[in-house]
């Protein structure tokens, strides 16, 4: 084995995606897949993961595909379950499933402030509890890796403020548990991207906000998602093991432009 290999190598090891069907998850589960380890997917969205799980196959990767509620705690426990009886072991999670409604606080219902939390704050709790039960019964530590945003420490613009909280939420959240799991060597790290290139945020980049987001990037352009799953795969190997508690933005620059 290459020194590289021991770095970043991810052989023998099984890393769960959640919305891995498409966007950030998707470049997250290739890149980990193309370090060696055995992908579990998950995803609300079964057409997806359909998709996702043929192109991968055909790459040759090992991936295993499973539906998944985030925010209905029975879900995200069978998701668990079955990645376990699938794989035997789980070593690694990206906590990457989340929503974005844009909604000002004037307008904003209830319901759909309810909705974001649910989803992108008590579903990463979940998933971080019952995957770090496994990981812990495993014992051979593991990597959570949660992902956040920017939009966690400035507003990028209005209509996002019930977003932006639930990733404020989660890199707290990320804090806390780092310090709970480390004593069964289980680090937990956050990525904070910025503008990513994604199904989502396409549909989003209406009325010229794609030229308006690059200009003040200092890179010049958005991220494409294999470039957040880089991160995510160093956050998730051999060579991140003394990081934990850590919170990466990983923005081209935005927030320092």
């Amino acid at each position: 084995m290459s020194a590289l290999q021991q770095l970043f190598g991810l052989e023998g090891k099984v890393a769960l995606v959640t919305g891995g069907g498409s966007g950030i998850g998707r470049g997250a589960a290739d890149r980990l897949a193309q370090a060696g380890a055995a992908v579990a997917i998950a995803d609300i969205d079964a057409t997806r993961l359909d998709h996702t799980a043929t192109e991968m196959s055909a790459a040759g990767h090992q991936t295993f595909t499973t539906t998944v509620d985030v925010a209905e705690e029975g879900s995200v426990r069978a998701m668990v379950e079955r990645t376990i009886e699938r794989f035997g072991r789980l070593d690694v999670l990206v906590n990457n499933a989340g929503i974005y409604p844009v909604s000002p606080i004037a307008e904003m219902k209830v319901e759909e402030w309810d909705r974001v939390m649910a989803v992108n704050l008590r579903g990463a709790m979940l998933c971080m509890r019952e995957s770090a039960a496994a990981m812990r019964r495993g014992g051979a530590g593991g990597s959570i890796i949660n992902v956040s945003s920017i939009d966690s420490m400035h507003p990028s613009f209005v209509g996002m403020a019930h977003y932006g909280a639930s990733k404020g939420g989660l890199n707290m959240l990320t804090r806390s548990a780092a310090i709970e799991f480390a004593p069964d060597g289980i680090t937990v790290n956050a990525v904070c991207p910025g503008g990513v290139l994604t199904e989502g945020t396409a549909a989003a980049m209406f009325d010229g906000l794609r030229e308006r987001l690059e200009a003040r990037i200092p890179l010049g352009r958005v991220a494409l998602p294999d470039e957040i799953g880089g991160v995510i795969l160093f956050l998730a190997g051999p060579a991140a093991r003394y990081v934990t508690g850590a919170t990466l933005v990983v923005d081209g620059g935005y927030l320092v432009s």
